[in-house]
């Protein structure tokens, strides 16, 4: 009898699936000083992770419409880091992905969609 089971429970509930690679624009994360410069990135509607690799440290944050950071609530990427984050899809099918660099420093900021 053939063996129709190829993962067991455990190994199913963690299995990740690639998806299309797409490169976005390099943009800049502005300076903490004016929130209003937040950049906002709108996702593709079958993005399911975000790649993010930025030059500057930055504060991010997942939304519905394009919201600008709030620093004393929204959560932070280190610099010079690579950071794959799964998109929130239960947000509904429009999603932005909105940065704001954590100083005055200003930097690159790149992205790929999975």
């Amino acid at each position: 009898m053939a063996n129709l089971h190829q993962h067991s429970v455990q190994e199913s509930l963690n299995a990740t699936t690639g998806g299309v690679w797409t490169v976005n624009t390099a943009a800049t994360a502005d300076a903490v000083g004016t929130v209003t410069d937040t950049e906002h990135l709108l996702l593709g509607s079958s993005t399911a992770t975000i790649g993010v690799y930025s030059a500057t440290e930055i504060y991010f944050n997942f939304a519905a419409t394009a919201v600008d950071i709030v620093v004393l609530k929204d959560l932070v990427i280190p610099k010079n880091t690579l950071t794959f984050i799964t998109v929130p899809r239960g947000l509904g099918n429009t999603i932005y992905f909105s940065y704001l660099s954590t100083s005055s420093t200003t930097g690159a900021v790149k992205t790929v969609e999975i």
